[in-house]
C-alpha cells in the first residue's frame, strides 16, 4: 500500500510542475515605494521582521516601485525600506492577519541611508485584494471573551452568515454557515488537513485545538480563492501559536462545581434530584527560543473534566425520567517547533493529540438509562512545512501531514466482554473481538427504548497529504500580478468494524410494558443485523489550481482562478444491475471550478470598498455516505433484515397475538430460526434495505455569487455589508429503485414491491436505493457587520444575517422518501432546510473599565429564529409507498400534553413548520492585575446562559408524529443536547 501511495505521488510530481500556492495558515504584505513626487522607486529593498521571534524576509521593489511578500507567517512585523541616496523608511506594529493581503504603502525621501523616517499608524481595517466574505478573529477574541466548552467554534460563529451548533458532548461544538449543513465545512490548522473525511465536521474538527494554543483563524463563508477546495459551506482555516525570543507561557484553571450550576429545565418541572454537573479545567502553554533569532518552541498541555447534565422526561411512563450527568474527560497535546535555518529556508512541524474518552452519554432522541451508551476516542494530526525563498519574487513550501483516529462507540454489555477490565474492557483498538449479539435485545416503544442500546461500532481512519505550495510576484504588467500555482494530493483509507443491531430491536405499537397475556404488548416488528460488517475503502484526491491576483491600478483588484479535483474513491460494484463492469466504478473528472473577483476601493485611502465575485466550489464526497453502497449491497455476510419483512405485524395493535415467529414468543430473540435463515459467515442475497452505486455519480457543487460593501467609518471601526446567493447542484439524493405499493392506506396493510423503473431484473423484499446526484438547494443571505477594533478600551463585533436556504437535498446520504412508483412527488418534498433559520443575530464585546486598575467586562449574545421540521401522521399512509412519513394536511397543530408546542403553522410539506427560537448570553467580569516582568494575573468569572433560558431544541422526530396524541408536539430535547443551564464558572489564567 505504501508503495502504491508513493508512485501516487510522484506521478503527480511528474505531470504538475513545481509551482503551487496556498495561504492556508499564512499571510501577505504588498504595496508599492514612491519617492516624495509620487514616483516609483525600484530596487528598494525591504526587510520584514517578526517583532517577536526574529525571523525576516527580504524582497525588492519592480520597476513600477510594487513589492510583494507572500507566504509570511501571520504575526506583528517591523518593516524596513532602503535605498541609496534615500532616506530609510521604517513602520512598526503591521498586523499581519492569516488569509489576508495587507497593503502598505510608503513614500521615501531624498536623504543619507543613515537617516530615519519611522511612520507610526494602524494596520488597515478593509482588505482592498480580496473578495472573499468572512472574517478574522485573534488572540484577544478567544481568550477574553467568555467561550462556552472553551471551543474556538464558539467564537468562529461570530462571523456573519454562520450558526453556532453547541454540544454537551465534549469538542462536538460545530458551525453551520452558508445554510448548508456542517458536513460541507472544511477546518484546516496550520495548512493541514483536519476534518473528517468520514464524517464531515458534523462533529467540528478532526482534533479540537486548545483555545491557548491557537494564535488566529480566519472563517471564510463565500468566495474562497481557488487555493481553497473540496467545500461548499465555510472555511476554517486557523494557526496555532509558536515561540518567541522571550519565554512565555501561561498557565490556566477553571472550575465550574454543582452548586453553581443551575437544575435543567426538565428536571426543575418533573421534580427529579438534580444531576451532580462539574467542570473542571486545567492546563498551560509555553514556548521559548532554542536558538534566539533562528529557532523555536512551543507546548500546550491541556485536562478538561466534564460531567454535563443530562435529563429527559417521558409523559407515558414517568417512572423512566431521569436526570444524570455524563462523564466525559480529555488529554489534549501539543508540540511545535519552529526554525529559521538561514534568510532563504524556514521549517516548521507540528503534532496535536487527543483523548477522550466518554462514559454514560445519552443520545439525542428515546434513550432511556437502560441504552446509554459510550465512547474511547484517540485523534491526532501532524504536519510538516518547508518555506523557501527562491527569490525576492518567489516563494515555495512544501507540506507533508496526517491526520488519523480511532473511536468505538459501545455499551456496559458490550464493554463487559473485554478482558482487559474497567470501563473500557477491551484494549484500545481491539474492540471487534466483543461481541454485540450477545447482549439483550433494544425494545424501540412508541415514545423511548428499553432494555439496550444497539449501538456497537468504529472506524480506523488516516488521511495522508502532500501539498507544494509556489507563488511569483510579477510587477509592472499592466499592473502587479501575484501569481499562485498549487497542488495537493490527500489519500485517505477507512476500515470500519459495525456491530450496529446485531443484538436485535423489537418495535412495539404501544408503551405499555410486556405482558405474555395481553397481546397488544408484543412487538409488531423484529429488526436484526445478521452478522458483524468489516469495511475497507481508500479515497485519492488530486487538487491543482491557478491564481492571478491581479492589482490592475491602487484601487482597484481583480482575482483570475481556476482550480481541478479529481476524487477516486475504488469500489466494488459486484451485483449490481446498473454497471457491466464491476470495477467501473464512477470518477466525475471534468471539475474545473472558475473563480472570479473584484474589488474598487472608493478613495485613495482604501477605506471604502465594493466587492463581488462568482465561482464554482466542488464538495468532498463523504465516505460515511458512499460507503453505504458497499455495506448494504446485494450479497452480504451483514445484512439488516426485518420481520415481518413486507409491513408491521397486525395482529398486536388489534388486540390479536402476532403471527410471525420472531414476534410470537414476545421480545426474545430467536437466534436458532435467525441462524437456519442466514448461516453466520455466509454471504446471501441481501433481505434488506439495498443501496446501490449510480454510474453517473458525480461531486456536488456549488454556484456562488457575492456582492458586498465595506466602510471604515472610523480609524477602528467597520462595517461589511454582502449579498450572498448560492445555487447547489448535483447533491446527494437517494431514489427507490424498489417502491411499494400498500394494499391500503392503512398503517398495517400488506405491500407490494416493484421495479418500478424496470433496471433491477429480480425482486427484492425491501427499498433498493439509488445513490445518485439529484438535489439541489438555494440560499440568498444578506450578511452584514459592524466590527470595533480594540482601542480605547473596549471593542466589539455585532453580526447579522437575514437569509433563505430551500430545495430537495442537504446531507449526503439523504433519501426521497415520498415519492409513489416512479413519480418522486418533489412539489411535497421541496421545502426549507433543515439549518434554515431566517434571522441570526450575534455579538461579541469586551472593555477595560477606567480607573478600576485592571477590571473588565465581556459578553457574548446569540438569537436564531426557529428550525424547520415536518408534522407527520403514521396512522395513514395517504399516499401508499409504504414509508409511513406522509405529512398532515396544510392547518395549525397543537400539541395536548405538557410542553406540547401551540398554534404551530404548517404548510403541509416537507419542513413545513418552525420549531423555538434560541437565546443565550453570556458574560464575563474579570480582573487583569500587572505583576512585574511583564507577568499578568487574570482572575474571572463566566456565567454562560445567565437569563437561564431553556433553549429547546425542535421535537425529536416520534414527536412530530400526530399518531400518538400523549407525545404529538412535545419539547423533550433542549438544544445542544442538555441545553446549558445557567453555569458559572470562576477561573484564573496567569501569564508569564
Amino acid at each position: 500500500m505504501r508503495t502504491r501511495i508513493i508512485a501516487h505521488v510522484a506521478a503527480i510530481l511528474f505531470v504538475l510542475p513545481l509551482h503551487a500556492f496556498a495561504q492556508q495558515g499564512t499571510a501577505e504584505i504588498a504595496g508599492r515605494i514612491t519617492d516624495e513626487q509620487g514616483g516609483a522607486l525600484p530596487g528598494v529593498t525591504i526587510t520584514f521582521t517578526d517583532e517577536e521571534t526574529g525571523a525576516f524576509r527580504e524582497v525588492l521593489t519592480g520597476a513600477d516601485g510594487s513589492f510583494s511578500a507572500p507566504q509570511m507567517r501571520p504575526g506583528r512585523y517591523h518593516m524596513v525600506a532602503k535605498l541609496q541616496s534615500f532616506a530609510t523608511f521604517e513602520r512598526n506594529g503591521l498586523i499581519l492577519q492569516i488569509g489576508q493581503t495587507m497593503i502598505v504603502n510608503g513614500t521615501m525621501r531624498v536623504g543619507a541611508l543613515t537617516e530615519s523616517v519611522e511612520v507610526t499608524a494602524e494596520s488597515p481595517l478593509v482588505d482592498t485584494t480580496s473578495a472573499k466574505v468572512g472574517g478574522n478573529i485573534g488572540t484577544d477574541e478567544l481568550s477574553e471573551l467568555p467561550t462556552m466548552n472553551r471551543n474556538y467554534f464558539a467564537t468562529v460563529a461570530l462571523v456573519p452568515g454562520v450558526q453556532f451548533a453547541p454540544s454537551n458532548q465534549m469538542g462536538n461544538d460545530t458551525i453551520i454557515a452558508s445554510g448548508q449543513t456542517s458536513q460541507n465545512n472544511l477546518v484546516t490548522i496550520d495548512g493541514g488537513y483536519d476534518s473528517d473525511d468520514a464524517l464531515g465536521t458534523s462533529a467540528g474538527a478532526q482534533v479540537r485545538t486548545p483555545l491557548e494554543a491557537i494564535q488566529e483563524f480566519q472563517v471564510v463563508t463565500s468566495m474562497y480563492d481557488a487555493e481553497f477546495g473540496r467545500a461548499s459551506g465555510a472555511v476554517v482555516n486557523a494557526i496555532t501559536k509558536s515561540g518567541t525570543n522571550q519565554f512565555k507561557g501561561v498557565l490556566f484553571g477553571y472550575s465550574a462545581p454543582n452548586t453553581l450550576t443551575s437544575t435543567d429545565f426538565f428536571a426543575k418541572q418533573s421534580g427529579l434530584p438534580k444531576a451532580t454537573t462539574t467542570k473542571r479545567e486545567w492546563g498551560g502553554v509555553i514556548g521559548g527560543p532554542i536558538v534566539k533569532n533562528k529557532a523555536h518552541f512551543f507546548f500546550s498541555l491541556e485536562r478538561q473534566v466534564d460531567n454535563p447534565n443530562r435529563s429527559k422526561v417521558f409523559p407515558t411512563r414517568p417512572g423512566l425520567n431521569f436526570s444524570i450527568a455524563e462523564d466525559r474527560t480529555d488529554w489534549n497535546t501539543l508540540v511545535r517547533v519552529d526554525h529559521q535555518i538561514n534568510s532563504n529556508h524556514t521549517w516548521a512541524v507540528r503534532w496535536l493529540r487527543e483523548w477522550a474518552p466518554q462514559w454514560y452519554t445519552i443520545g439525542a432522541a428515546k434513550q432511556t438509562l437502560e441504552s446509554y451508551q459510550d465512547e474511547t476516542d484517540l485523534d491526532q494530526t501532524a504536519i510538516g512545512t518547508l518555506t523557501s525563498v527562491l527569490s525576492s519574487q518567489r516563494v515555495n513550501t512544501f507540506r507533508v501531514a496526517r491526520t488519523w483516529e480511532h473511536w468505538w462507540h459501545g455499551n456496559e454489555c458490550f464493554r463487559k466482554q473485554g478482558s482487559s477490565g474497567g470501563r473500557e474492557g477491551f484494549a484500545f483498538g481491539q474492540e471487534a473481538q466483543g461481541n454485540q449479539a450477545l447482549c439483550p435485545p433494544q425494545l424501540n416503544y412508541q415514545s423511548f427504548f428499553a432494555q439496550a442500546s444497539t449501538e456497537s461500532q468504529g472506524p480506523w481512519d488516516s488521511n495522508y497529504m502532500v501539498e507544494d505550495d509556489y507563488s511569483w510576484f510579477v510587477p509592472n504588467k499592466h499592473g502587479a500580478h501575484d501569481l499562485k500555482f498549487g497542488f495537493r494530493y490527500n489519500f485517505t483509507e477507512l476500515r470500519r468494524v459495525s456491530q450496529i443491531n446485531e443484538n436485535g430491536t423489537f418495535t412495539f405499537n404501544t408503551d405499555l410494558p410486556f405482558d405474555a397475556a395481553n397481546p397488544r404488548t408484543y412487538a409488531e416488528r423484529f429488526s436484526i443485523r445478521t452478522g458483524a460488517y468489516n469495511e475497507y475503502i481508500k479515497n485519492h484526491t488530486n487538487e491543482a489550481f491557478a491564481q492571478d491576483t491581479w492589482r490592475v491600478t491602487p484601487r482597484t483588484t481583480l482575482s483570475l482562478g481556476v482550480r481541478y479535483d479529481l476524487e477516486i474513491i475504488p469500489m466494488d460494484e459486484t451485483g449490481n444491475p446498473l454497471f457491466k463492469d464491476p470495477k467501473a466504478y464512477p470518477v466525475d473528472r471534468n471539475n474545473i471550478s472558475p473563480r472570479v473577483g473584484l474589488t474598487h476601493a472608493l478613495d485613495a485611502e482604501g477605506k471604502s470598498l465594493v466587492r463581488a465575485g462568482y465561482g464554482i466550489f466542488y464538495n468532498r464526497s463523504i465516505l460515511g455516505a458512499v460507503d453505504d453502497a458497499i455495506e448494504f449491497a446485494k450479497s452480504t455476510t451483514s445484512a439488516v433484515v426485518m420481520f415481518p419483512t413486507n409491513a408491521a405485524d397486525p395482529g398486536p395493535s388489534a388486540g390479536r397475538l402476532p403471527t410471525d415467529p420472531f414476534l410470537a414468543n414476545g421480545p426474545v430473540v430467536n437466534r436458532t430460526l435467525l441462524n437456519q435463515l442466514y448461516p453466520p459467515g455466509v454471504p446471501l442475497k441481501n433481505d434488506g434495505t439495498v443501496i446501490f452505486d449510480s454510474p453517473n455519480r458525480q461531486q456536488p457543487y456549488a454556484h456562488q455569487f457575492t456582492a458586498g460593501y465595506v466602510r471604515q467609518i472610523a480609524s477602528q471601526l467597520a462595517l461589511h455589508a454582502d449579498y450572498v446567493m448560492m445555487r447547489n447542484r448535483d447533491m446527494f439524493l437517494s431514489r427507490n429503485l424498489n417502491p411499494a405499493v400498500r394494499v391500503d392506506t392503512s398503517r398495517t396493510g400488506a405491500l407490494t414491491r416493484v421495479d418500478a423503473f424496470g433496471v433491477l431484473g429480480e425482486a427484492y423484499k425491501q427499498q433498493v436505493y439509488l445513490f445518485e446526484n439529484t438535489g439541489w438547494s438555494n440560499y440568498d443571505a444578506l450578511n452584514l457587520a459592524l466590527e470595533k477594533r480594540y482601542s480605547r478600551n473596549w471593542s466589539a463585533r455585532v453580526s447579522y444575517s437575514l437569509s433563505k436556504s430551500r430545495g430537495i437535498a442537504e446531507n449526503q446520504a439523504d433519501r426521497d422518501t415520498y415519492s409513489f412508483l416512479t413519480d418522486q412527488n418533489y412539489d411535497l418534498w421541496t421545502g426549507p432546510s433543515s439549518v434554515d433559520r431566517t434571522h441570526v443575530l450575534s455579538i461579541g464585546a469586551r472593555t477595560e473599565i477606567p480607573k478600576t486598575r485592571g477590571a473588565n467586562l465581556s459578553t457574548t449574545i446569540r438569537y436564531m429564529s426557529g428550525a424547520p421540521f415536518t408534522i407527520y401522521n403514521s396512522a395513514v399512509d395517504v399516499n401508499r409507498n409504504g414509508e409511513l412519513e406522509d405529512p398532515v394536511p396544510v392547518g395549525t397543530y397543537s400539541g395536548t400534553a405538557l410542553n406540547g408546542m401551540q398554534n404551530v403553522k404548517f404548510d403541509g410539506k416537507r419542513n413545513g413548520a418552525r420549531g423555538p427560537d434560541y437565546f443565550q448570553a453570556d458574560v464575563r467580569a474579570g480582573w487583569h492585575l500587572p505583576l512585574q516582568q511583564r507577568r499578568t494575573l487574570e482572575l474571572f468569572l463566566d456565567i454562560y446562559n445567565i437569563t437561564n433560558r431553556a433553549n429547546f431544541d425542535i421535537p425529536i422526530l416520534a414527536n412530530r408524529d400526530q399518531r400518538v396524541p400523549s407525545t404529538f408536539l412535545v419539547l423533550t430535547q433542549l438544544y445542544g443536547g442538555g441545553g446549558f443551564p445557567r453555569q458559572a464558572q470562576a477561573g484564573v489564567r496567569f501569564a508569564f
